[in-house]
């Protein structure tokens, strides 16, 4: 499964490098969420941060402004963003 992860987040990156697209959606959606006190921690701390604008599971689910909506009404999708963000930057660092 370790693998599979690598070789999807090796051929997004990839295909961002090929096909440059906007930051705009990201940088729009980030900037709304930022704005939320639980997200404003989450982006503060470096190891996070660095997931957040980085990892691309994470940026292809900030990308989608109705993925923006849910995090802001839902505490329990929230709850699950935060623990992806975390895995991701656990993934990353190698603590498994």
């Amino acid at each position: 499964m370790l693998i599979a992860d690598f070789i999807i987040d090796l051929i997004g990156a990839l295909i961002e490098a090929m096909i440059p697209t906007p930051k705009s959606k990201l940088e729009k959606n980030i900037n709304e969420l930022k704005e939320e006190e639980w997200f404003a921690d989450l982006d503060k701390d470096v190891r996070y941060n660095y997931i957040i604008w980085h990892n691309n599971k994470v940026k292809r689910f900030l990308k989608k402004p109705e993925n923006v909506k849910i995090l802001k009404s839902s505490e329990w999708e929230r709850e699950k963003f935060i623990q992806l963000v975390i895995k991701e930057h656990k993934r990353f660092v190698g603590i498994h």
